[in-house]
């Protein structure tokens, strides 16, 4: 089993900020493994919700006292006279209270927290915020870092300790994403996002170790098997596909790109594909070979010396557009307009952010754009 101690620093400031946002981290994963059909709220309104039930997470090195929690307790009885319905908890580690331990406040012990505020609040409300809050004593950091990590090793089926430990960083870093890309009210997860998350980081394992021993070619035949549709329908999705471009990229290829996936997916009910070229200083000469090429798109310019419009490539002025064609910086501008079921991000160097937080997303490596005419040529 891992020694935590032996990856953390000196006892000082940073390293106690740094445990403490970790053991909030395990406690949100903890949670949202013990509501496996429940989306769980991180850094919303308490650093933890489930429904109605709000959860605020502390780690101290500090024996327990009443003064220690009261900025807790004055912020969640602030929530709680805004909303009544709203249940609280205090999920704490202090080294003199036993694990599993639960302490609920007096009417004089709520009173000293809440301090020169009490006299705000009124009695009968005081009494049922009482009644609506405790104090959990958890664990300290390691234990509920091994606690996390076996759940961990058998929801996910890992096979060791160091492969449930490799998930759990994945998990860590999109948790970390989910808070900082997210505003507050849009931070929802559940299990089946991290059971997700954690088949993709599997797959991109399995297919960067597969194109090593293999060979790059039958690399791409893996991914081109992959991309391949059992049936002649295509469900109709909106599409985003990202392809990093470099400086040995031919423009005829991005062409040849564009119009198989035109081919692969403007098909029946579903909508034209958008396709985004990122690392392309010139995305005039792409517009001008597309038209060239006779592949009608439409990049949400109306007309020339038009402004940009975002409503306007969503929805076309006119139909007929195989392409939707965009400028990768452009992307955040259709998030909150549209629902981008799918994003395929082909790349080279680093993957691609995906600004659509709720789509399906994988990233695949490629040596070049050039790589996408084998795996879609024939993958109708």
């Amino acid at each position: 089993m891992f020694e935590l101690a032996s990856l953390m620093p000196s006892q000082d400031g940073g390293h106690h900020a740094i445990k403490g946002f970790a053991f909030q981290f395990d406690a949100s994963l903890m949670r949202i493994l013990d509501n496996p059909s429940t989306p769980v709220e991180v850094e919303g309104a308490q650093d933890i919700s489930v429904q109605s039930f709000h959860i605020q997470v502390k780690h101290r090195s500090s024996q327990y006292r009443l003064s220690k929690i009261a900025p807790a307790v004055r912020q969640m009885m602030r929530q709680f006279a805004a909303d009544q319905s709203a249940r609280f908890a205090l999920y704490c580690h202090f080294p003199d209270r036993d694990p599993g331990e639960t302490l609920r406040l007096t009417q004089t012990e709520l009173d000293a927290a809440l301090g020169d505020l009490s006299e705000s609040y009124k009695v009968d409300l005081k009494a049922w915020f009482l009644k609506a809050f405790e104090i959990n004593f958890a664990p300290d950091f390691d234990t509920q870092f091994r606690t996390v990590l076996a759940r961990l090793k058998r929801v996910l089926r890992a096979d060791s300790d160091s492969e449930a430990l490799c998930w759990h960083a994945v998990i860590h870093h999109h948790i970390r994403d989910v808070v900082l890309r997210r505003p507050p009210g849009d931070r929802y997860l559940a299990l089946t996002d991290l059971k997700e998350l954690v088949y993709d980081a599997r797959s991109a394992v399995f297919e960067a170790s597969y194109a090593q021993v293999c060979g790059h070619e039958k690399y791409l035949r893996l991914i081109r098997d992959q991309y391949k549709s059992s049936t002649a329908h295509v469900p109709p999705r909106e599409r985003l596909f990202v392809i990093e471009c470099n400086s040995q990229t031919h423009i005829l290829d991005l062409v040849d790109v564009a119009s198989l996936l035109r081919y692969r997916y403007f098909a029946g009910e579903s909508p034209p594909p958008y396709i985004a070229f990122r690392g392309i200083a010139d995305l005039k000469r792409i517009k001008h070979a597309l038209w060239q090429a006779r592949e009608h798109f439409h990049d949400g310019f109306d007309y020339g010396g038009a402004e940009y419009s975002a409503s306007s490539i969503i929805n076309p002025p006119m139909p007929g557009y195989g392409i939707k064609l965009i400028d990768y910086d452009l992307l955040p501008s259709l998030v909150g307009r549209m629902h981008m079921h799918e994003v395929h991000d082909f790349y080279i160097n680093e993957p691609a952010v995906n600004p659509f937080n709720y789509s399906r997303t994988r990233h695949i490596a490629t040596d070049g754009p050039s790589d996408l005419k084998v795996i879609f040529k024939g993958a109708k």
